[in-house]
C-alpha cells in the first residue's frame, strides 16, 4: 500500500467510531510451519525409500500429485517433480493432491513453508469427533473429491534467495541446500504434519475458527506424563499452563504407527523452552534425530550438504495416525420399530492395516451407556462385511449401540465417532412422530431447455413410505407427482410440465407431502402453512447489443430474485441493486451467492465490450490477497455461460472494495460489530469496462448468458453492489465513458497547498470536468477541459481553504468516473 494511502486511512478511521480491527475476520489462521536454513555443514545422505526405488515404481504409485508452479525456474521444477514422485509412492489417495508451489522471496534463513489450504471436520469416516483434518486427507477418508483443481490442497513457498542444489542424487555440496529434501519436508506439512498450537503474549492456545479447534496432529501431542495437551480437563485453553507445556522441551506424538518402527517412547517433538514461531511442535526433535538418522527429514532445520530423501518411518507413522492409514466403518443406522424383534446390525469395515478380527464388536446398552453395557463379537459374512444380532427383551423401550473395530496396531475406531459419548438409538413401540422435510425452496426457474427438477430430503425415525408434490400453475391445480428416493434421505422428481407451455412470468406454487411407514401413516406437509411459489424466467432470443439505464419499470430483462431494480434514498436514478446490506452468516463454511442474470443472450462480436457504472461496498480481502485466495473474503464478479447456464466462467476476475480507494475508504468509514454500515451514495459510482474476450474464456460468435454475482462468506458484510447504465457491444457514444479510473493519478496525497492531477485518455473526450467538495457537500472548485485526448496535467491549488478531507470528483461528458478523498494538511 502506498504511503499516502495509508495516511489517508488513518485519518478517515480517526474520524469514525470504529477502527479497522473491529471489522476484520475473527478467524485465526495459524502460520504455516517452515524449515530453517542452518549455517552448519551436515554432509549426509539418506536415500529414497525402497517403494520409490522399486523397478516397478511407476506401476505402484499410490497417489497423483499435481503441482501448479508460480515463477519457478525449470531446474527447480525438475527437482520438485522428483520429490513428489517419492511421496506418490508412499501416500495412498484415490484423488489427485493439488499443490500451489510459489517461488518467492522469504526471510533470510527460511528455506520454505507449507500447509493445508483448508481443513474439514466431522465427516463420514473421521476417526475423531470435532477434530480438523487437512483437506487432502479428508478427501481420501470420505472417498469424495471436495475441491478439485480450482482450489489447491496445500500451498507451499520456497525462498528464491537460497543457494539451492537442484540435483536428485543426494550429493549436495557443503555450500548448498538440498532442494529435494526441503520439498519432501514441506509436502509433509501440507499432508497434515501441522496444527493450531500457538503461544501468544505468553499464553498457550489452539484455535482455527473457534477456541478449542484442534487438528488431527494436535490430537496426538502429549507431554512427558502422557497427558494429551488438548484435554481441557487437564489444560485450559488458552492458559499459562498450556504455554508451559508447549515450551517444556519434552513433548511427544503418541503415534502407535510410529512406535511400531521404534518400540518404546513415542516420537519426540521439537518444543524448545522459548516458543519458536513456525518451528515449535510441528517438527521432530533434531537432537533425537540427527542428520544421519533416517527420521531426520521433519526436524526443524536443514544443514548445508545435507540430503534426506526419505520421510522416515517415524514421519510416515505420524502421518498414518493422523489419518493416512485409516479404518472406516460403514454402517446405516437402523430405524425405530413398532414391534420388538431380534436386531441384526451390519457393517462394512475397510482398514489400511490388517484388522484384529478378535476385536470387532457391537456394543449396546439399554440405559444410554450410563451403567449397563454389553457387547457381541461381529462375525464375517462376506468380504469386509460383518454382522451381529441382538436379542431384545420384551418391554424394552429403546436400545443404544455403536460399532467398535481395532486394527493390528491396536488402534481403535468406532461408528459413530466419539463413542460411547456418541451412539445410535433404536426406539420401540407405536410411532406418532411425523417425517421431517428439509427443502431449499425454488426461488425461480430459468427456462433454458433443461427439465424443472425438485429435490428434497425426508427423514423419519421409522421409515418413509411416500413423498409427493402438489402444485399449481398460475393458481390452476395440476396432477400431483411423486418423488423418487435417490439415497437414504434424498428424494427428487421432475415437474411434469412441457417447458414450451410455460411463459415468462408464469408462477408455479407447490407443497411437499411425506408419509411415513408406520401403522399410523404419520404425515407432514412442507411448508406447514401456505405454499412455495416461484416465477418462470424465459430466456429471450439472442442479440448483438444491449443497453439499460433501469428507468423503464416495464422491462423484465433480469432475474430479480436476489437483486432488485430500485431507487434508494438519496439516489436520483433507478439501478440494479443487491440487498442493502447484503446478508452474511455467523456460521463458518457457509456463504451466500446473490445472483442477477440478464435474460438476453449476447452474440459476441470482435469489439466485445461490456461497460456499466457501479458502486462496490463489499468486505475487502486481507492485504496482499488476490481473487481466489482464502483471505479474499467477499467479492463481486461478472460471469458468462455458453452452455445455457450449465457452467459459468468469469469475464474478469472478482473484485471487492479494495478495487478503488474511494470504495475502500467508504467501506471502512463506519463500522459496527465487524460490519460496514456505510451507505452507498451516487458520488461513489465508478465506470467499469470489461473486454469479454480478453481472458480467453470466450470467443467471437459465442452466444453467452451474462450474470452478476455477489459472493458473501461468513461474518462481515457491507452495503453491497449497485449497477447502472449497462452497455453491451453498443457503439461508443458520449454516454459511455472511455476513461478508466486507473488512468487518473492524484499526487501528492496528502498535500499542503496544491496537488497534481494527471489524466491519460486513449480516445478523445469532449468534456472533462473536475470538481472538489468539502465533506459537508459544499463545492469548493470546479474545472473543465474540452476536447482533450492523450495526457492532461493540471496543478490544482486549494491553499486558501482550511485543512481537512475533501472529495475530488472526475466526470467525463457529465458521467462520473472517479470519486476520491484527498487530504489538505
Amino acid at each position: 500500500m502506498h504511503k499516502f494511502t495509508f495516511t489517508l486511512l488513518i485519518l478517515v478511521l480517526a474520524l469514525s467510531t470504529s477502527g479497522q480491527h473491529l471489522w476484520q475476520k475473527k478467524i485465526y489462521k495459524p502460520d504455516y510451519p517452515w524449515c530453517i536454513a542452518s549455517p552448519e555443514v551436515r554432509k549426509s545422505f539418506i536415500p529414497p525409500p525402497k517403494e520409490f526405488l522399486s523397478p516397478l515404481k511407476s506401476a505402484e504409485n499410490n497417489s497423483d500429485i499435481i503441482v501448479t508452479y508460480h515463477n519457478f525456474p525449470t531446474e527447480a521444477k525438475n527437482a520438485f517433480e522428483y520429490a513428489t514422485s517419492i511421496w506418490e509412492s508412499l501416500i495412498e489417495s484415490p484423488f489427485p493432491i493439488y499443490i500451489d508451489a510459489i517461488w518467492t522471496e522469504s526471510e533470510e534463513n527460511v528455506l520454505g513453508s507449507c500447509g493445508p489450504y483448508d481443513h474439514k471436520m466431522n465427516f463420514e469416516g473421521a476417526r475423531h469427533k470435532d477434530i480438523f483434518y487437512p483437506i487432502a486427507l479428508a478427501e481420501k477418508i470420505i472417498g469424495t473429491e471436495l475441491t478439485g483443481p480450482e482450489r489447491p490442497d496445500m500451498i507451499a513457498e520456497f525462498n528464491e534467495n537460497i543457494n539451492w542444489y537442484f540435483g536428485t542424487d543426494g550429493n549436495t555440496p557443503t555450500t548448498e541446500y538440498d532442494f529435494v529434501s526441503v520439498v519432501l519436508h514441506e509436502i509433509a506439512h501440507g499432508l497434515g504434519f501441522t496444527g493450531f498450537f500457538n503461544v501468544l503474549d505468553q499464553t498457550g492456545e489452539y484455535r482455527l475458527f473457534d477456541w478449542g479447534d484442534a487438528s488431527s496432529f494436535d490430537y496426538l501431542v502429549v507431554n512427558n506424563d502422557g497427558e494429551q495437551l488438548i484435554d481441557t480437563t487437564i489444560f485450559d485453553n488458552p492458559s499459562d499452563e498450556l504455554r508451559r507445556q508447549l515450551t517444556s522441551g519434552y513433548l511427544f506424538a503418541y503415534s502407535p504407527s510410529a512406535m511400531a518402527s521404534e518400540p518404546g517412547t513415542p516420537p519426540r517433538l521439537y518444543a524448545p523452552i522459548r516458543w519458536n514461531e513456525g518451528s515449535s511442535i510441528y517438527h521432530l526433535n533434531g537432537a533425537t534425530y540427527p542428520s544421519d538418522n533416517i527420521n531426520n527429514l521433519m526436524t526443524h532445520s536443514m544443514g548445508r550438504g545435507q540430503a534426506t530423501h526419505h520421510p522416515g518411518p517415524v514421519t510416515l507413522g505420524i502421518l498414518a495416525d493422523i489419518g493416512w492409514k485409516n479404518l472406516k466403518i460403514n454402517h446405516t443406522m437402523l430405524k425405530d420399530m413398532e414391534v420388538i424383534k431380534p436386531l441384526t446390525i451390519e457393517a462394512e469395515i475397510q482398514s489400511d492395516y490388517p484388522l484384529d478380527l478378535s476385536q470387532l464388536y457391537l456394543v449396546f446398552s439399554t440405559d444410554s451407556f450410563v451403567m449397563h453395557v454389553d457387547s457381541i463379537p461381529l462375525e464375517s459374512f462376506g468380504e469386509d462385511k460383518f454382522s451381529a444380532t441382538m436379542l431384545i427383551n420384551p418391554n424394552t423401550p429403546f436400545v443404544s449401540y455403536y460399532i467398535s473395530a481395532t486394527d493390528s496396531l491396536n488402534r481403535s475406531f468406532t461408528n459413530p465417532a466419539g463413542a460411547p459419548k456418541n451412539f445410535f438409538t433404536i426406539n420401540f413401540g407405536p410411532d406418532d412422530i411425523a417425517p421431517v422435510i428439509t427443502h431449499q425452496p425454488i426461488d425461480f426457474f430459468i427456462e433454458t431447455g433443461f427439465p424443472l427438477v425438485l429435490s428434497t430430503q425426508v427423514e423419519d425415525n421409522l421409515g418413509v413410505d411416500t413423498v409427493y408434490v402438489e402444485y399449481a400453475i398460475n393458481g390452476v391445480p395440476q396432477q400431483p407427482f411423486g418423488l423418487t428416493p435417490i439415497s437414504i434421505i434424498d428424494y427428487a422428481g421432475l415437474f411434469p410440465v412441457n417447458n414450451n407451455q410455460l411463459n415468462d412470468n408464469d408462477e408455479i406454487s407447490y407443497t411437499i407431502v411425506a408419509i411415513d411407514a408406520s401403522s399410523s401413516k404419520n404425515t407432514v406437509i412442507f411448508p406447514e402453512t401456505g405454499e412455495i411459489s416461484f416465477i418462470i424466467e424465459k430466456i429471450f432470443d439472442p442479440v448483438f447489443s444491449y443497453s439499460n439505464d433501469f428507468e423503464d419499470e416495464s422491462l423484465r430483462d433480469f432475474v430479480l430474485t436476489d437483486f432488485s431494480i430500485e431507487k434508494p434514498e438519496n439516489f436520483e436514478n433507478s439501478a440494479l441493486h443487491s440487498p442493502h446490506p447484503y446478508p452474511s452468516t455467523l456460521q463458518n463454511e457457509t456463504a451466500f451467492n446473490l445472483i442477477t442474470l440478464l435474460k438476453h443472450p449476447i452474440i459476441l462480436k470482435e469489439d466485445a465490450i461490456l461497460t456499466f457504472d457501479e458502486i462496490v461496498l463489499v468486505e475487502p480481502g486481507d492485504e496482499g490477497s488476490s481473487f481466489g485466495d482464502m483471505e479474499f473474503w467477499d467479492y463481486v464478479i461478472v460471469e458468462a455461460s455458453k452452455d445455457s447456464g450449465a457452467t459459468w466462467l468469469p469475464l474478469t476476475n472478482g473484485y471487492d472494495s479494495n478495487e478503488h480507494e474511494t470504495w475502500e475508504n467508504s467501506y471502512y468509514h463506519s463500522v459496527a460489530d465487524m460490519n460496514s454500515i456505510t451507505a452507498g451514495s451516487p458520488d461513489l459510482y465508478i465506470n467499469r469496462q470489461i473486454d469479454m474476450l480478453e481472458n480467453g474464456n470466450f470467443n467471437v460468435n459465442d452466444t453467452i448468458l451474462i450474470r452478476f454475482r455477489l459472493y458473501s462468506d461468513a461474518l462481515a458484510h457491507g452495503w453491497g453492489w449497485a449497477i447502472d447504465n449497462i452497455e453491451i457491444q453498443t457503439p461508443i457514444t458520449t454516454s459511455v465513458p472511455v476513461l478508466s479510473p486507473r488512468k487518473i493519478l492524484v499526487y501528492p496525497n496528502p498535500f499542503r497547498e496544491s496537488f497534481n492531477l494527471t489524466i491519460n485518455s486513449e480516445r478523445p473526450i469532449e468534456l472533462l470536468q473536475m470538481e472538489i467538495y468539502s465533506m459537508h457537500g459544499q463545492k469548493i472548485q470546479s474545472h473543465e477541459f474540452k476536447n482533450t485526448t492523450g495526457l492532461v496535467t493540471s496543478k490544482i491549488s486549494i491553499k486558501n481553504n482550511v485543512p481537512g478531507i475533501y472529495l475530488l470528483i472526475i466526470k467525463e461528458n457529465g458521467k462520473q468516473v472517479l470519486s476520491k478523498k484527498i487530504i489538505h494538511n
